[in-house]
């Protein structure tokens, strides 16, 4: 304890934002149940962002294919289904992690709220953080495997069991500040989910010039039955217009793969599940990158597609939705003008969008790089980081003036 204060205090004297090892010393367990150990949020941004800044990183969760390397990691099985996952994943999740010695215990997943007033008793000098990846309560509306009549009463619980067990966490971290400002604790923070330096520099490395792309149109990430439609409509409109695009999916569950596979015109090429070390290459070879939410649908109103900043990442124009919190984020960065939003539109107007894009490449502009220069400078994992790393130390400086 006494050299992780004199290292606050040397961090104050010299500055945070130019500290390399600001957490040295600091003991981080992770937990998650809903997410595997090397998802891109939870170890490439999180996990590994603080292992940079000098903290000592271990991670609870399932192992999916690989394990990562820069962490100390405590495998978990994954949960059977939903019900396993909700009720006794979380259980399982602390008595495998029950050994660790903790200065912060960061939670991925609403469910680990159920179990947090163990995990306090567990690590009584620990400071608890709740992270929020999504507006868990208004997705359960349009969750297939509910009924329709039972959505909004599921919708309402929720709601009031994340805000209720939430206020047992020391600090809420949240992927955007209205998600973050939605619970009551007095400490929280946001930290935007944006790609990390590492994957700038891949896709810098991987990706072609403009005109040597293979694909002239991508589709990054998972979608359900209603906008996977709405996609190839925006598609066949595409290739009506322009006979020869080149396509490619990815990420695409089974079941929609197999929809799209029997709706999509030619030239249209469908990956299923996709390692995230693969997608600067893939995205490197596409010129215009695609994301369409033309719903105003309740939890997108606090929602940043993070597939959007990937494109411009690996240097791809954009034809997106307009979402606030996006909006505000490309408004800051003066970068309006050089993608195309729409707000809501028709399959017509996406497909508009995209062969306007289309033709002003091959007549030589280079949106893409614009945006990649751009997304560099102000849409970048690391300055979260350190928000992430400066929440800790405070909580932990005021955890120890207590006891």
């Amino acid at each position: 304890m006494k050299m992780q204060s004199a290292l606050i205090q040397s961090v104050e004297a010299a500055g945070f934002e130019n500290s390399t090892a600001c957490l040295a010393g600091m003991r981080v367990l992770i937990l998650t149940t809903g997410h595997h150990v090397g998802d891109p949020r939870v170890y490439a941004r999180h996990a590994r962002g603080l292992h940079k800044l000098g903290a000592d990183v271990a991670m609870a969760g399932q192992v999916v294919n690989t394990v990562p390397e820069d962490v100390r990691v405590l495998a978990m099985t994954r949960p059977r289904n939903r019900l396993d996952r909700f009720l006794l994943q979380p259980f399982r999740t602390l008595w495998r992690a029950r050994k660790e010695r903790c200065d912060v215990v960061h939670f991925h997943d609403a469910e680990m709220l159920f179990v947090l007033p163990i995990a306090k008793l567990m690590w009584p000098r620990a400071s608890f953080i709740y992270d929020v990846h999504e507006d868990f309560a208004n997705l359960m509306l349009i969750r297939n495997w509910l009924p329709n009549w039972l959505k909004p009463v599921v919708k309402v619980a929720v709601t009031v069991l994340e805000k209720t067990l939430a206020r047992l966490a020391d600090a809420i971290v949240g992927v955007t500040p209205p998600l973050t400002d939605k619970f009551a604790n007095k400490d929280k923070e946001t930290a935007f989910n944006y790609p990390t330096r590492d994957f700038y520099q891949e896709c810098r490395k991987v990706s072609r010039p403009v005109n040597a792309r293979e694909f002239d149109l991508v589709h990054l990430g998972t979608l359900n039955l209603k906008r996977a439609s709405f996609l190839c409509d925006v598609l066949r409109e595409v290739r009506t217009a322009r006979p020869k695009v080149r396509m490619l999916i990815i990420g695409a569950r089974p079941e929609i793969a197999a929809l799209l596979e029997g709706s999509l015109p030619e030239n249209c090429t469908i990956l299923g599940h996709t390692g995230y070390d693969d997608v600067p290459a893939l995205l490197g070879n596409s010129r215009v990158g695609l994301d369409v939410h033309p719903w105003a649908e309740p939890h997108l109103k606090v929602a940043v597609p993070v597939k959007v900043c990937e494109y411009m990442a690996a240097g791809c124009a954009v034809v997106c939705s307009s979402m606030p919190v996006l909006d505000s984020i490309l408004v800051m960065a003066g970068a309006v003008s050089d993608l195309t939003l729409l707000d809501g539109g028709t399959a017509a107007e996406y497909a508009q969008g995209i062969l306007k894009t289309l033709s002003a490449i091959d007549s030589g502009d280079d949106p893409g790089a614009k945006l990649r220069d751009m997304a560099y400078e102000h849409i970048s994992w690391e300055g979260e980081s350190q928000k992430i790393a400066s929440l800790y130390l405070d909580l932990q400086r005021r955890k120890r003036a207590h006891l």
